[in-house]
């Protein structure tokens, strides 16, 4: 396999950035169930921790992973998007996929569908689903810790029956996607609760949301268990170097639990973790209460919260992406008395650019804009700062080009300041990238 063959592999990815999946009637379902007949792959076959919610998906995912990995229990990783390369998206025990396996079954995928008729019709999570399960059943893995797309209802993946099915923290994010109301969020969201579901991790906040949860609860088959109801968290220390909680749950209770990443979301996310984990031993897993400790510990996850000094410069690296994300972050970054001296970041479109500015709104800090990588994504500058204008007071910037915009950043940073990239994972991982290895 040479990087030819990569390369063509990325071309045909992306091909697909740019697609609009056709959701009416289930059509999206349809056309994903005859791929995967098409490849002969069951997915019945396979057990699905299947993750949905607006916020805290990827690092949920993450604790997940590393807690399996750390008790040696064989499962498969999907998450998304990727900072850097698509091959970040999909593991086995920890392990990324090799780029020449990757490449493989890309090109694989990419000659049969040549003789599937609604090959026009297929989009891009289509593919990402195909290259997953490809993967895992390759190399036999049953365990599946799935990360969804946009949605519950509105993701291709929805034919899944999970094991557990896990809700994350719920605010207004492509809502024209999912409805203008966040009972129409979750609504599309809790269809991944099917009637073999065992278990429901309910793992948000959101009033609404879990009001919606409650009148549902009574006619699933599935055991709902709640955040602040059924398991929580106490929140005792929380600075630059991670956080130290206590964790409470159905039948586990620990004390004094570290994780290095940064924030009290993140807490959240662990927290919502450790449900899921008390559910699989329900389900006959077995987990050591010393090697859960190490896993949440070590669990890692870039450009979340992520404090990098290069070359005499602090960032904090974020892939925060919808208002409430940013509102966190901007939480997160005065509990710990950080200063910021500049914000780069990137908003696609269909986002309410106002109200995230508002959101991530420093006082003193400039704040410099650039397009979303993906064009399709763009918010045309004029409109970007139309949207600008109401917010008073604002020091910013426009530039075309992402190297522009971070030297323009750099110009602003200040001594025991921080350069903040955030608004997008794709500008974040861009940018973190950038500056690693070009200084």
């Amino acid at each position: 396999m040479t990087y030819t063959n990569y390369y063509e592999a990325l071309t045909f990815l992306s091909s697909y950035n740019g697609r609009t999946t056709r959701r009416e009637k289930g059509y999206h379902h349809k056309i994903m169930n005859e791929l995967l007949d098409l490849f002969h792959i069951d997915h019945t076959g396979f057990t699905f921790i299947q993750i949905t919610g607006s916020c805290g998906k990827g690092s949920t995912a993450q604790f997940i992973s590393t807690i399996l990995t750390h008790h040696s229990i064989e499962h498969g990783l999907f998450t998304g998007p990727h900072l850097h390369k698509y091959e970040e998206r999909f593991a086995i025990n920890g392990s990324l996929i090799e780029r020449e396996e990757f490449a493989f079954i890309v090109l694989d995928i990419c000659e049969k569908l040549k003789s599937y008729p609604l090959k026009d019709d297929v989009g891009h999570m289509h593919i990402m689903i195909l290259i997953a399960l490809t993967f895992f059943q390759k190399h036999g893995i049953k365990l599946v810790v799935f990360e969804n797309g946009v949605g519950g209802k509105t993701d291709p993946s929805n034919i899944f029956n999970p094991l557990i099915a896990v809700i994350t923290e719920i605010t207004m994010d492509h809502a024209h996607l999912l409805g203008s109301t966040i009972e129409d969020i979750i609504i599309d969201k809790s269809c991944i609760i099917k009637e073999s579901t065992r278990f429901a991790i309910c793992g948000m906040n959101n009033v609404q949301a879990r009001n919606f949860l409650l009148k549902i609860e009574h006619h699933c088959n599935a055991k709902f268990r709640y955040l602040n109801r059924d398991y929580g968290f106490i929140s005792k220390v929380n600075d630059t170097s991670g956080s130290v909680f206590d964790f409470k749950g159905h039948d586990y209770y620990f004390k004094n639990l570290r994780t290095r990443l940064l924030g009290e979301h993140q807490v959240q996310n662990a927290s919502n973790a450790l449900a899921v984990i008390e559910a699989l031993a329900e389900c006959g897993y077995s987990y050591e209460k010393e090697l859960l400790t190490r896993a949440i510990n070590q669990a890692s996850m870039p450009c979340r919260m992520e404090m990098l000094h290069i070359n005499g410069v602090t960032y904090l690296f974020d892939g925060a992406h919808n208002s409430l994300e940013l509102r966190t972050l901007k939480e997160s970054i005065d509990t710990l008395g950080l200063h910021v001296s500049s914000v780069l970041l990137s908003i696609s479109s269909n986002k309410d650019v106002e109200r995230m500015i508002k959101n991530i709104y420093f006082e003193n800090a400039s704040y410099i804009i650039t397009p979303h990588l993906f064009t399709e994504r763009n918010i045309n500058q004029e409109l970007m700062l139309t949207s600008l204008k109401p917010i008073q007071d604002i020091r910013h910037y426009y530039f075309q080009h992402i190297k522009d915009a971070l030297e323009q950043a750099l110009k602003q940073y200040e001594r025991n300041h921080i350069v903040l990239v955030t608004g997008s994972l794709y500008l974040v991982g861009y940018v973190k990238d950038y500056v690693l290895n070009e200084g």
